[in-house]
């Protein structure tokens, strides 16, 4: 005599069910940005003034200006670099 086995529910995620399954889900890690959205660096007469100020992602607008208080990191503060070789034209500029 032969005996019929029952088939395992199509749902249980540890079974084969054969071309009538859905595709299986797909599991996406969550993705992470860059840590920094752009970089500025300050130039005088094409000499490069200063470190390279990277904003980071977190502040979505950075404010470049002359003052010196570059206070919360979303500022470029153009006040607090010094150089040496300045020209009376670059000193006008800023």
């Amino acid at each position: 005599s032969s005996r019929s086995h029952p088939q395992p529910p199509l749902h249980h995620p540890n079974h084969y069910c054969g071309h009538g399954c859905p595709d299986p889900p797909i599991y996406l890690s969550p993705l992470r940005g860059p840590e920094f959205w752009c970089s500025i660096t300050y130039f005088e007469m094409d000499v490069q003034v200063g470190e390279i100020f990277k904003v980071p992602s977190s502040c979505p607008v950075v404010i470049v200006d002359g003052y010196v208080d570059p206070s919360g990191g979303d500022r470029f503060c153009l006040g607090q670099l010094s150089n040496v070789h300045r020209t009376d034209a670059s000193e006008r500029a800023r």
